[in-house]
């Protein structure tokens, strides 16, 4: 098929890895308590960005974090973007893909050089494909974002042609990622080790400095002229500097931003979103991200929750919307199914399991466990308790819903044992198939998300299903449209229904500004993109 156009594909996208992040409204072009009503954009000036949790890594190619795609999204660009729904032109100007989805011809923009001077052409991108899927490179991500790919070839300097193994519709969606984001090859030469911490890309910013636990700096790149297609403005951002100031508390990040010693702020508290969307010196952004949302997964290969009826039992149990209301005061929405609704392949004719404790002690009865002298169900001299695993520390208040769920069972006749543990302790109960309920979320540019959480032989497999296998790669192999999303709207459907996981909310990026900052967007993923973003006086 012929796509020099626009490819229009049913999904809105995003990026990244295992994220454990919060949500609401998708593409709210921000609440404010003021007006927000800017003049036109400014050049100049010196915009400080601070974020909730450090940098690691800035290679494209190799991190998997979603704390560095914040800074990857200005660093680097990509063959294509996704703006609302379609992928559209970027770094290439269109493509073609053959009928058997295996070979995909890119043609470039002949205008492009990064920012060590170096030509962006067919080369460098056969390049960054050749690194990222070398095992040497040690990708943690983007080796996953390529699907089977098997080699490239630069037939001239503004012609690429990727060639899979075997057919991989995700591959274009997930090129808007900035964990694909081209990085130069000389550069990447020049200093391999050092690389990850001295990026360089053709983005609108360039690297300056790094100090971790600190601060990132990054200049405007005034030779840029190539933005993606629907930007708001061409030739270089508008600010002189961005500077991302790694504040991890959140009290003293707002603080901050109240007393104008920085201009933005993400991970804005759930406990504060009211106070700031009541401040008229202040605006509020609540971007809803594409993938795979907060759930809890049922451990099925556990005797108790092998049997359907007792999870659906747990379902009706538990009273989400109250749950996720108490804790986060109404700054996220309950979600109702595996994907969020700005994913490709979501159906919105899902309903997640009403609320509904009398009929599970109904079905929970019917099941054979009937309520003990000390009120926890039993059956053949075994006690309906599990266990549910979750970080501790306590992120993004996720301890404290799982105690207002371990009161919801408890009025069912359920134990429920909440375990806070290490990201290590966790890992090893996994590894062990000791638990009963873990949670998780996936940032994700397209549904084959429900791969990784699904398949069988996938670690994040948390529900220890292996029954969506078949359907799983053929959608994977399947052209985007109505036959796709009905494989997907399918899985997600047997997914609610038989409990196998449990929807709980939608993730977002909550970000907030001054008032005087203008032109702030976020891409398909939910990533900040600061290339129009400008500082006004008024």
């Amino acid at each position: 098929m012929k796509c020099s156009k626009p490819l229009r594909v049913a999904a809105i996208a995003a990026a990244a890895m295992l994220a454990l992040a919060a949500c609401s409204p998708a593409g709210s072009a921000g609440s404010a308590g003021g007006t927000n009503a800017l003049g036109a954009p400014t050049d100049g000036g010196d915009l400080v960005y601070a974020v909730s949790n450090g940098f690691t890594n800035f290679d494209s190619n190799v991190t998997a974090a979603a704390a560095d795609a914040v800074a990857l999204r200005q660093v680097y660009d990509s063959l294509v973007d996704l703006k609302d729904g379609e992928i559209v032109p970027w770094l290439a100007t269109g493509w073609t893909v053959s009928d058997d989805g295996l070979n995909y011809e890119f043609t470039l923009r002949d205008d492009v050089t990064f920012q060590d001077g170096s030509p962006f052409n067919a080369d460098a991108v056969c390049f960054n494909f050749d690194r990222i899927a070398d095992p040497a490179t040690g990708s943690l991500y983007a080796v996953a974002l390529i699907g089977a790919y098997a080699s490239c070839a630069a037939t001239d300097a503004t012609t690429a042609v990727v060639t899979l193994s075997e057919a991989y519709t995700p591959l274009l969606a997930n090129l808007s990622s900035p964990f694909l984001g081209m990085v130069s090859p000389t550069a990447v030469a020049a200093d391999p080790t050092g690389f990850a911490i001295n990026p360089v890309g053709t983005g609108p910013f360039s690297f300056v400095s790094f100090s971790p636990d600190s601060e990132l700096v990054l200049e405007r790149n005034d030779d840029y002229n190539w933005a993606a297609e629907g930007a708001e403005h061409d030739g270089p951002a508008y600010v002189d500097s961005l500077t991302f100031q790694i504040i991890s508390d959140a009290t003293v990040r707002t603080g901050s931003l109240t007393s104008g010693d920085v201009d933005v702020i993400d991970g804005v508290p759930a406990q504060q979103v009211q106070t700031i969307e009541a401040n008229a010196d202040l605006s509020y952004y609540n971007e809803v991200q594409s993938g795979g949302m907060f759930e809890i997964y049922l451990n099925t290969s556990r005797p108790t929750l092998a049997d359907t009826d007792v999870r659906v039992a747990i379902a009706k149990a538990l009273d989400i919307d109250s749950s996720v209301a108490a804790t986060y005061f109404g700054a996220y929405d309950r979600s109702a199914s595996p994907l969020a609704p700005t994913t490709a392949g979501y159906d919105d004719s899902i309903s997640p399991i009403a609320f509904d404790p009398a009929s599970a002690a109904e079905e929970l009865d019917d099941a054979g466990w009937t309520v003990g002298s000390d009120g926890i169900r039993e059956k053949d001299g075994e006690r309906l308790s599990l266990s549910y695993l979750e970080f501790s520390p306590s992120y993004d208040g996720r301890l404290e819903l799982a105690e207002f769920l371990k009161a919801n069972l408890a009025d069912v006749g359920i134990e429920l044992e909440v375990e806070g543990l290490t990201a290590a302790r966790i890992q090893e109960k996994l590894a062990d198939n000791d638990y009963d309920f873990v949670t998780t979320s996936f940032i994700a540019v397209d549904p084959d998300i429900l791969n990784t959480l699904y398949q069988s032989e996938s670690y994040y497999n948390f529900s220890r299903v292996s029954q969506f296998d078949e359907q799983l790669v053929t959608g994977r192999t399947t052209p985007s449209g109505d036959e796709r999303d009905a494989i997907y709207a399918d899985i997600q459907r047997t997914i609610v229904d038989d409990a196998i996981s449990i929807p709980t909310y939608l993730m977002a990026y909550r970000v907030a500004t001054s008032a005087n900052i203008g032109g702030l967007a976020f891409d398909a993923a939910a990533y900040p993109v600061l290339y129009d973003t400008y500082l006004s006086e008024g």
